[in-house]
């Protein structure tokens, strides 16, 4: 098993291998996660650390890689590079693919654990007097027990982001081979259906009925009910890998929104955008399956339309109700989404009024209350009425219409005559086998249409998932963090290209144990300020260096544990969870065991320990909108804690003491002097 192991000089190695890139950044001497995700991303990869609990080890190796597992050995650490599969493989040093048992991969990561108790486990088996065949499993179980709380680090998965080629993300998840599988079964499935009902039909027209053919019609359809099963796995397995891919994207987006672009966005808009997603993923599946069996059904119903009676002329004149239906289809679409915008502005609307509704009771006049709401009813109930007469056409007239032209295309057949019987009989087949397949293209292109306008609303979350974030260099990430010395030189901004600028020439330099206090009336770029030293905005001109890098270099992920912020209070919020995930949420991993105490300790000294023993729950209280409702000065201090706790080179405060009163504003100055290794307090004057 040592000529399978990676030595940590040579990881670059293995991360170009997993990216099929040429080269990564060489290893440093000494490991670091640091250097790992950085290197990672530098070619193209994700590398998200994950821990796994002792008692499941071995039912996630199963489906774990591709990953980087970390084994201690007195040499220093080494890596396993473990491959995808259903099969435990591991990619070797010299590029070759090796088995490996999963006991032995499951000893390698956890011998550290288990060592120090075999001994002792030894030992009670000894007296307990266990059989020698029963003791491996006991020895088992009893490590399961002991080691329960156990999780099992060193482990890096490696993925291709939620940023990557969407397409190729389909494509690693297997989207594209089912959704030819599904297309093949549902091919094999009409076939086999149109041969079980010719078998019927030439006995029965023929009149000579047979005992084999009706075994053979028998087994024929009971060969569909395996198809059947097998079409409805491949579409629970293309909805879920679309589906989680799609919602991948669409949160990554979320978090790749730049502030600026949904300031002037309010409650509704955004809780409308949420909305339009979930309906992007239902009916782009549903419609997209049901697309795809109408174009089989419509395929199989030409061909034999064109062996029926009507021959041609039938089959052209599906085509061209083909061509009407898809005209009917994007009448259909544009009506939906003017329908759409005006109930997506009623629904903002609805929720502005909830979110200022106390506002609205205290300062709005009764006669003001429902101003506007007839005009946006009349308005809704009118596009509301054409969307109807359009869904009417789209699922009612689309493929009923084609059986009155499906008549008319076979009437001169008919009137002329000299056709058998069997060939009306397949035209008559053709016919009702199109109008199945014309009923699932108008419910699958208004499944579709609904999708399409929703897309459109959602579409700024794809694109954003895009937008590139600074990875930095993986040499520097790799470094231990510098003393903390912010240097700001010449700095100028402006927010449109014909404004005044509200920077020009600034400069600020901040070094370890500095306390400085920034005041200015309002508007006069305080704030825009912060947003360039903890990098939500980019200078037009100058420099921002951080223990003598710049941005680029550092990187987005290491920019912020030297600069971290509190945000002024309408720009900070507290999430629907618990008061710890508030308060820990700028640290990176999983909380360790000692975090939470921590947190807790930062909390009483910024006087929120009324708070915590109040609360039932403590730290775990579910706090937030549906949650324990905290005051404006206890959220305050909660941002400020949340800050503290990132223990960054230095804090900024934007006007976070402005809802304390004198006592609470004292411990929370000595508190935050006394933590922050450097300070700078923005407030009006």
């Amino acid at each position: 098993m040592n000529q399978l192991f990676w030595p940590s000089s040579r990881l670059n190695e293995a991360l170009a291998a997993f990216a099929a890139a040429r080269s990564a950044t060489p290893a440093p001497p000494n490991f670091s996660p640091e250097w790992l995700e950085a290197a990672a991303q530098s070619i193209g990869l994700e590398a998200q650390a994950v821990e796994i609990p002792y008692p499941d080890l071995d039912r996630h190796l199963l489906a774990l890689g591709p990953a980087l597992l970390r084994v201690p050995s007195e040499n220093g650490p080494r890596f396993l590079a473990l491959l995808p599969g259903k099969r435990l493989r591991v990619l070797a040093p010299d590029l070759s693919k090796q088995r490996l048992s999963l006991s032995a991969l499951s000893s390698a990561l956890t011998a550290a654990l288990e060592t120090p108790l075999l001994t002792e486990i030894g030992q009670l088996l000894d007296r307990a007097q266990v059989p020698p065949g029963q003791r491996p499993s006991a020895i088992r179980a009893i490590l399961r027990q002991r080691l329960s709380e156990k999780r099992i680090g060193g482990i890096w998965l490696l993925r291709p982001p939620p940023s990557a080629d969407f397409r190729g993300q389909l494509k690693q998840a297997g989207v594209f081979r089912r959704l030819a599988a599904l297309a093949a079964a549902h091919s094999v499935q009409y076939v086999l259906w149109i041969l079980a009902w010719w078998v019927v039909g030439s006995n029965v027209i023929n009149r000579r009925p047979d005992s084999g053919w009706l075994f053979l019609w028998a087994l024929l359809l009971l060969t569909l009910i395996p198809l059947r099963v097998l079409i409805t796995w491949l579409q629970g397995l293309v909805a879920i890998g679309a589906g989680a891919r799609l919602k991948q994207r669409l949160f990554f987006g979320a978090l790749r929104l730049e502030p600026d672009s949904i300031r002037h966005q309010g409650a509704g808009q955004l809780l409308g955008r949420v909305l339009e997603s979930e309906a992007v993923e239902a009916l782009a599946l549903s419609g997209g399956f049901l697309a795809l069996v109408a174009v089989v059904e419509l395929a199989i119903s030409l061909f034999v339309l064109s062996a029926g009676a009507g021959g041609l002329l039938q089959s052209a004149l599906l085509l061209a109700w083909l061509l009407a239906s898809g005209a009917i289809a994007w009448v259909y679409f544009q009506r939906n989404r003017s329908w759409t915008e005006v109930r997506l502005r009623m629904t903002h609307a609805l929720v502005e009024s909830m979110v200022g509704h106390r506002t609205r009771l205290a300062q709005l006049p009764p006669d003001r209350w429902h101003e506007g709401e007839d005009e946006a009813l009349e308005s809704y109930l009118k596009n509301s009425k054409l969307m109807d007469r359009s869904t009417t056409a789209l699922l009612a007239i689309a493929p009923r219409g084609w059986l009155v032209l499906g008549l008319l295309g076979l009437a001169p057949s008919f009137v002329a005559g000299g056709n058998s019987t069997a060939r009306m009989a397949i035209a008559v087949g053709g016919m009702l086998l199109a109008y199945r397949a014309l009923r699932r293209f108008a419910n699958g292109a208004w499944q579709l249409a609904g999708a399409a306008v929703a897309w459109e609303r959602v579409a700024v979350l794809y694109r954003a998932a895009m937008h590139p974030e600074l990875i930095g260099s993986p040499d520097v990430a790799a470094r231990e963090t510098g003393p903390g010395v912010v240097d700001a030189r010449d700095l100028a901004f402006r927010y449109g290209a014909d404004s005044r600028p509200v920077l020009r020439g600034c400069a600020l330099r901040i070094s370890p144990g500095d306390r400085w206090l920034l005041e200015g009336p309002s508007g006069e770029g305080k704030s825009t300020l912060v947003s360039l030293l903890i990098g939500l905005r980019q200078p037009n001109s100058g420099r921002i260096l951080a223990d003598g890098f710049d941005r680029a270099t550092l990187g987005a992920e290491a920019w912020r544990k030297r600069i971290a912020s509190a945000p002024q209070f309408h720009e900070n919020h507290v999430l629907a969870e618990t008061f710890a995930f508030n308060v820990l949420m700028g640290r990176r991993g999983t909380p360790g065991p000692g975090d939470l105490p921590e947190a807790e300790a930062v909390c009483r000294e910024l006087g929120l320990g009324d708070l915590l023993d109040r609360m039932p729950a403590g730290m775990l209280q579910m706090v937030g909108e549906t949650g324990w409702q905290l005051s404006h000065g206890e959220r305050s201090r909660l941002y400020i804690a949340r800050a503290l706790l990132q223990d960054p080179g230095v804090i900024v405060l934007d006007e976070s003491f402005a809802a304390l009163d004198p006592e609470n504003l004292r411990r929370v100055l000595e508190s935050v002097a006394r933590r922050a290794r450097a300070l700078l307090v923005i407030s009006h004057r």
